[in-house]
């Protein structure tokens, strides 16, 4: 239990001291040569920092209890990591899932923290929104790079062994995001073309980019249609784990359709 604990605080110190390093830099820094920075360290940065920090623990706990779950745990044993993360000090792969995710949290939340010193509370936390968004929108541009390079492989690996929850698992994962994507695409949509939007907010370039991307209207279509091959490819490789030939003819099929879409969105993009 021991080791575990010392295991945990390491992932943690390792997380948060470069980001408080940082903010001493910028607060000695800031304060010697009278920047506008300066100003912003104040109770209500303060108070801001806490509490994410605080709603990105909790967001880390819940996702430590799925990632343990994963590993033949249930979701309670979070309370007892430390315990857990001692029993497998020789599981390099549990240990560094762990660590990585520690590191995940805490990264959005030190780039969360950093930026409301430039652009305040509100328009910080539009700031990470912003960027969490752009790569759940555009993340079905690599769907052919997934069904090619991952996908078919996968498929026939993990049916050829009779390991099926992976197969499920992997194609589950690809319908999650799809299925965030299409979402976010109708919800941005939406809001680009009839919400109103206090003009500060746009000044936020990553959230206007982010409407001016999806305002366009052969963009949209494309990234839509992506996004609905992901869903249906996720969809094949699900249902058809039990099946060897016809889930890898429609894969190919998708796959195939999804170069053109992405060769065509690419063009319209750079």
């Amino acid at each position: 239990m021991r080791r575990g604990f010392r295991y945990l605080l390491n992932s943690l110190l390792i997380s948060l001291l470069p980001w408080i390093f940082l903010w001493l830099v910028l607060f000695v820094y800031s304060g010697r040569n009278s920047l506008k920075i300066s100003r912003s360290f104040n109770f209500t940065w303060l108070l801001s920092s806490l509490a994410s920090f605080l709603l990105v623990s909790a967001l880390l706990v819940f996702n430590l209890a799925r990632l343990l779950e994963r590993w033949g745990y249930s979701k309670d044993d979070v309370v007892r990591i430390q315990e857990i993360l001692g029993e497998n000090s020789e599981n390099v792969n549990l240990l560094k899932a762990v660590r990585e995710s520690v590191h995940y949290h805490f990264t959005f939340w030190g780039i969360y923290a950093t930026a409301s010193l430039v652009y305040g509370p509100v328009k910080s936390a539009l700031f990470i929104i912003s960027i969490v968004a752009g790569v759940i929108l555009l993340s079905p541009v690599m769907l052919p790079v997934f069904i090619f390079v991952v996908g078919i492989p996968a498929f026939f690996y993990f049916t050829s062994n009779g390991e099926l929850d992976k197969v499920r698992g992997l194609f589950a994962w690809v319908v999650e995001v799809s299925v965030a994507s299409l979402v976010l695409l109708g919800f941005l949509r939406f809001i680009s073309l009839h919400g109103a939007i206090p003009r500060e907010y746009l000044q936020v370039s990553e959230f206007r980019n982010l409407l001016q991307l999806v305002a366009d209207y052969i963009i949209f279509k494309d990234l839509f249609l992506l996004s609905s091959l992901g869903v249906l490819s996720g969809i094949t490789g699900y249902l058809g784990a039990k099946r060897s030939k016809l889930p890898i003819v429609v894969l190919l099929a998708i796959g195939i359709l999804s170069v053109f879409v992405d060769v065509h969105l690419t063009g319209l993009l750079y």
